[in-house]
């Protein structure tokens, strides 16, 4: 059987999964992204061709790019981030600032995750879509909100009990 301890290291690796997880879907949208927008201007400035639906799908990837990657960016410590004022506190007060900081996040994320699924369950029951010409089923993109949210608040979690418990070497 377990220890208490050893099962938390389980669900702190399984947290850090999930955000690595999120990540790289991120970059699979920001390469797709890429690629699609790569093909739309040859499209237009070589063929005289412009596609119709490049600009559409290229916000939705933007969309999951950035709401799936960034519970791997808080996780990478690779956020934005103000340290002038940081670095001169003590290290209980930088800890205690931490603790406050992340309880912060976690109220933010789960925002993020009733909202969006509200939204996300009005635009479905609603049969909203876009306008252009793909007219694409909006929950689809929405949903990416309390996804996001969902691992965002995961990792605040994550980093909370790093703090609390004292810290754990980090990857």
């Amino acid at each position: 059987m377990q220890t208490p301890s050893r099962k938390k290291f389980i669900l702190f690796r399984w947290i850090d999964h999930t955000s690595d997880t999120g990540g790289f879907v991120a970059a699979l949208c920001l390469l797709a992204v890429t690629l699609i927008i790569t093909y739309e201007v040859f499209m237009r400035y070589l063929f005289s061709a412009p596609t119709t639906w490049v600009g559409e799908i290229s916000i939705y990837l933007c969309m999951a790019l950035g709401l799936l990657g960034a519970a791997y960016a808080l996780k990478s410590n690779s956020h934005f981030a103000i340290t002038l004022v940081v670095q001169r506190l003590t290290a209980g007060k930088r800890r205690g600032l931490k603790i406050v900081t992340n309880l912060m996040g976690i109220a933010y994320s789960l925002v993020f995750i009733v909202k969006g699924a509200e939204m996300a369950k009005f635009s479905y029951d609603i049969n909203d879509a876009s306008t252009g010409v793909l007219q694409f089923p909006l929950w689809i993109p929405w949903t990416l909100v309390p996804i996001g949210g969902l691992l965002l608040t995961l990792q605040f979690i994550n980093k909370l009990a790093e703090e609390i418990l004292g810290g754990r070497e980090s990857h």
